[in-house]
């Protein structure tokens, strides 16, 4: 099943949905280059944040970066509308 699971095949039909992608750098499970890939087929607005590391880097060594990529991302694309 995990084959048949091809999620980049989607990526330009998402937009404008805002995208960020968190990618670990050293990843042995999926191949970083197939996630750049679907980052070049992604449409606007999208960012990339490159963790140094494997699996667990983005949770562990580099979380800093990953967080507040995530913070900056999700501050900036989700907003609260209160009537």
């Amino acid at each position: 099943m995990a084959r048949m699971y091809e999620p980049g095949a989607w990526i330009d039909r998402i937009s404008p949905t805002p995208l960020l992608m968190v990618v670990a750098t050293h990843y042995t499970l999926t191949m970083t280059d197939l996630e750049f890939a679907a980052f070049e087929q992604a449409q606007e607005p999208k960012q990339l944040c490159l963790i140094p590391g494997g699996h667990f880097a983005p949770y562990e060594s580099g979380f800093e970066i990953s967080s507040s990529a995530a913070v900056a991302w999700f501050s900036k694309h989700l907003s609260v509308q209160c009537r």
